[in-house]
């Protein structure tokens, strides 16, 4: 009898801690994942936002500085804005190739990045004319070119570029409610799973106390 006793006495403390250890892994896991999604969002998708609004600050310092370029007669004040309207060039173009090759989430940011690019590639053809002309003290001939070509190509890339911006932004609203919507799933999970294994040691004791109590009677 003392040896039934304590198989199921020994039965109830390993379900119980079955139970815990059970709860507790899911606890691990449902933490884990939660922690990766997050990590995604900070290091891949804000990574990205700050690499669409660096494209987008380069291009208006390219912008302004090619107005000043197109101001001046002299060849003396237009080389330091031609400059920095090359280094931005570099620039963007490096953190347009960055977003291509390493920030791509899904289709449609795939398009929308290769749509920037394209644009981009349209607008520095019109650039290159103005300033070949503003070089050239052609001032009539560059007003054309930036009537009929590089503010239209500016005002494309921008509304371009803060589509983009928007959808990634969206993407990351998404994916913060995803992340919120997954710990509560596992937090009712392990509510839930708490309240079956009380719910079971509470029953297998009562059953252990009533066999106990009719081993008890005498016979």
């Amino acid at each position: 009898m003392a040896k039934t006793v304590n198989q199921r006495f020994l039965a109830i403390v390993f379900g119980a801690i079955s139970a815990l250890i059970l709860i507790g892994l899911i606890g691990v896991l449902s933490t884990q994942r939660m922690a990766d999604d997050l990590e995604f969002t900070d290091e891949s998708i804000i990574r990205s936002l700050a690499i669409l609004s660096g494209i987008e600050r380069d291009f208006l310092l390219i912008r302004v500085n090619a107005l000043y370029h197109l101001s001046y007669a002299e060849t003396a004040k237009k080389a330091p804005h031609e400059a920095t309207i090359r280094r931005n060039i570099t620039e963007t173009q490096s953190l347009l190739d960055e977003y291509q090759r390493t920030l791509v989430v899904n289709q449609r940011d795939k398009e929308l990045i290769e749509q920037d690019i394209r644009l981009f590639k349209v607008y520095l053809a019109a650039l290159e004319k103005v300033l070949h002309h503003s070089n050239a003290n052609q001032r009539e001939a560059a007003v054309v070119v930036v009537e009929s070509e590089w503010k239209p190509a500016g005002e494309s890339l921008t509304t371009a570029l803060a589509q983009h911006a928007h959808f990634k932004e969206q993407f990351v609203e998404q994916a913060v409610q995803r992340s919120m919507q997954s710990g509560r799933r596992q937090t009712w999970m392990i509510i839930l799973l708490t309240l079956l294994g009380v719910a079971g040691v509470l029953v297998a004791a009562y059953f252990f106390r009533k066999s106990l109590a009719a081993t008890a009677q005498p016979h």
